[in-house]
């Protein structure tokens, strides 16, 4: 499991409105238990007014929106398989939580 893996939603109910979650927690904290995630809405949800806080996201040629404030802890059995990988927009997603996290 590394920083920015894309799952599917491991809620199957959910997955109409949030198909996927990215994983931000740093590949340095090992907690055992949990992985931080952050839910990508799909593209036929209203983004939200704030696009600095709910950036769009592309994952495979699709645009998501990053539901910031919707930030969840999954068991890693939780999480299978990573589709992709994020590392490319860290920079939007960090934005998007120091935003959340500090105002800034």
């Amino acid at each position: 499991m590394a920083q920015f893996d894309v799952y599917p939603h491991p809620i199957e109910e959910l997955r109409s409105i949030y198909p996927f979650v990215v994983q931000v927690q740093s590949d340095f904290l090992r907690a055992p238990e949990a992985r931080i995630t952050l839910p990508l809405a799909t593209p036929s949800v209203e983004a939200p007014p704030m696009s600095r806080l709910n950036p769009k996201i592309n994952v495979s040629d699709t645009v998501f929106v990053l539901d910031t404030l919707h930030i969840v802890a999954y068991e890693p059995s939780d999480l299978r398989r990573p589709i992709t990988n994020l590392r490319e927009q860290a920079d939007v997603i960090w934005d998007a939580l120091d935003y959340a996290l500090h105002g800034y």
